[in-house]
């Protein structure tokens, strides 16, 4: 024991070892949590972004591009979000350890701190709305995010060679309609009595819609279907209910 405290003294001597002050020692502690906090913040925000993106994409467009729907899941699924929540997650855990009483800490209560907090605090910032407004930071603020790195409603709605065309109703009547996509560009949009229309669809001028059909030239647009453009279909079924099997049925909110 003796000569445990001797090369204790001996080593403080030979490094210069001084006591630290108080504020460093404060500064140190709770700047440790509040990167801690930070991480998880970042990683919720990234949460509430892939939740938006999850819940806004149509799901069920599987049918209409012939594939299976695990194969379709796959390729809309939002990577660049869950790998970001990851690296989050990995950071607030590795941080967590780091602090005065991170030891005391078993590995499992630190990850269900760590992705408890980010789950929370995610979905917290979903209801409020601000999924939507971090994707269109991201869209405005990263090249190519919405057309290369990311599969967002947008992008997937503005593939009318595939089928799937959105935009804003110019004029509308029984049997046409004309639109300005999400590009600006306007289509002609033929409508025939097979023409399926959700009953939450407002078919009115000034209205978005999301339309299924087939491009019959650089600017005319067959509709099969037209959708409501808020809301996706994350469960693959029906989206927006029963459908109205003719564009002259009186459905709710389709009066012209």
């Amino acid at each position: 024991m003796k000569d445990l405290i001797k090369d204790t003294i001996g080593k403080i001597k030979k490094e210069h070892i001084e006591p630290e002050s108080k504020w460093k020692y404060l500064i140190r502690k709770y700047g440790m949590w509040f990167l801690f906090g930070m991480i998880v913040v970042f990683g919720a925000m990234s949460f509430s972004s892939a939740y938006y993106l999850l819940a806004s994409l149509d799901w069920d467009l599987y049918r209409f591009v012939h594939s299976n729907r695990l194969g379709y899941s796959l390729s809309i699924f939002p990577y660049f979000w869950a790998v970001l929540i990851s690296i989050f997650m990995l950071a607030a855990f590795f941080e967590i350890r780091k602090t005065e009483t991170g030891y005391r800490f078993s590995l499992l209560k630190i990850f269900l701190i760590t992705i408890g907090g980010i789950i929370v605090l995610g979905l917290t910032m979903s209801f409020l709305g601000l999924g939507n407004r971090f994707n269109m930071m991201m869209a405005e603020g990263v090249p190519y995010y919405g057309q290369h790195m990311m599969v967002t409603k947008e992008s997937q709605w503005s593939n009318p060679q595939e089928g799937f065309l959105a935009g804003k109703i110019i004029t509308s009547s029984s049997d046409e309609m004309k639109i300005t996509d999400l590009n600006g560009k306007s289509w002609n949009v033929l409508l025939s009595e097979t023409t399926l229309i959700r009953p939450k669809a407002n078919v009115s001028v000034g209205q978005m819609i999301k339309i299924i059909g087939k491009s019959l030239s650089s600017s005319t647009f067959q509709a099969t279907e037209i959708r409501p453009w808020m809301g996706g279909n994350m469960m693959g079924g029906d989206s927006g209910g029963q459908a109205c099997m003719s564009v002259q049925t009186d459905c709710p909110m389709q009066k012209k």
